[in-house]
């Protein structure tokens, strides 16, 4: 397969190098609106030993090359991503990954949304936990341990990563743990100051905090506590509260803490600490990123995303809009 990436920052380039040691992929255009991009990025190829499958370009001269691509990455700022979409389709893209956030407002989300389902091509968003190990396995827990099924509350504590840079990954995962349908904000917070972004001067991002229910298929299946501060540089950490198991999960240590009542306890729920085993610690790694985009280009290659499409991320966008929206101090809201 042939691949064009958009964007050889610091996330194009993870895409470039994951997407380089995959079989699947034959050639790559990698495409940037600066030429220092570019030319840092054939430094690091080079190194990497993979710039025998580049080519790289400036991004204004896509229209004009004459390259065909079977799938594309979009890596770039959250900006005229519908225009990139129709010039990736004019050159024959069929599967086309794009980076989150989606806009810098909800109508740009569906707008973007919109315009796929009229076309015959199919994208995704790069909501990449889900593709973690150590989260399906915790999913797969939550679903089918005992201890564990029930409501559940959700507790994430973390420093300066921004709503819309990394908390949307948390949204999601959230929607993913719970197998949730639909969420609402019921109290909520965004904190005054901004995140300076990577991306420059005309980028920023946004901590707060918020209380959110989740439901599916009417019925709610637990609460989650969020919160998120541009005023600690700490990576942090989930608590999981289950009607007989807590679960502990250090991002900076890749450590999972896992305590269950005993299965056959017949201790009620106001016995509390009763019949509890050992606690268990087990690994909780977080893969890199280059290694992800490999697996959905697999997924591509077997006939089906690993990735959730655009207009299954709806909800989550829309979820981290009503947050964002909570701010007493932006009406705008230029996250990338």
């Amino acid at each position: 397969m042939k691949l064009i990436i958009i964007g050889a920052g610091r996330m194009g380039m993870r895409h470039a190098i994951g997407a380089a040691r995959n079989n699947n992929i034959t050639e790559i255009l990698l495409l940037d609106i600066n030429a220092s991009a570019l030319d840092n990025a054939r430094i690091q190829l080079a190194q990497e030993s993979l710039l025998h499958k580049f080519k790289l370009d400036l991004f204004d001269n896509l229209s004009a090359l004459d390259f065909s691509a079977d799938i594309a990455i979009i890596a770039s700022p959250a900006k005229d991503r519908k225009e990139i979409c129709r010039l990736l389709i004019s050159k024959g893209a069929k599967d086309i990954l794009v980076e989150k956030p989606l806009g810098q407002n909800l109508k740009e989300v569906e707008d973007l949304s919109s315009y796929i389902e009229s076309t015959n091509v199919r994208a995704y968003v790069n909501l990449n936990m889900r593709l973690y190990p150590s989260f399906i396995t915790l999913r797969d827990d939550l679903q089918n341990r005992p201890q564990l099924s029930g409501y559940k509350i959700f507790s994430i504590n973390t420093g300066s990563i921004g709503i819309g840079a990394n908390g949307i990954h948390y949204l999601d995962m959230l929607f993913f743990l719970f197998d949730a349908d639909e969420a609402k904000i019921v109290a909520g917070e965004i904190e005054e100051d901004l995140l300076a972004s990577g991306r420059g001067p005309d980028y920023g991002d946004f901590g707060g905090w918020c209380t959110i229910k989740f439901f599916a298929n009417g019925d709610e299946v637990g609460r989650a506590h969020v919160s998120i501060t541009a005023k600690s540089s700490v990576f942090g950490n989930w608590d999981i509260i289950a009607p007989f198991g807590h679960i502990i999960i250090n991002e900076i240590e890749q450590e999972r803490i896992t305590t269950l009542r005993k299965e056959d306890s017949a201790m009620p729920i106001q016995r509390y600490g009763a019949d509890y085993l050992p606690s268990l610690k087990s690994e909780f790694v977080s893969p890199f990123l280059g290694e992800l985009t490999s697996v959905w280009i697999d997924s591509i290659a077997n006939g089906e995303s690993a990735l959730p499409s655009i207009s299954e991320s709806l909800k989550v966008h829309k979820l981290m809009f009503d947050w964002l929206e909570l701010s007493q101090h932006h009406t705008v809201f230029p996250i990338t």
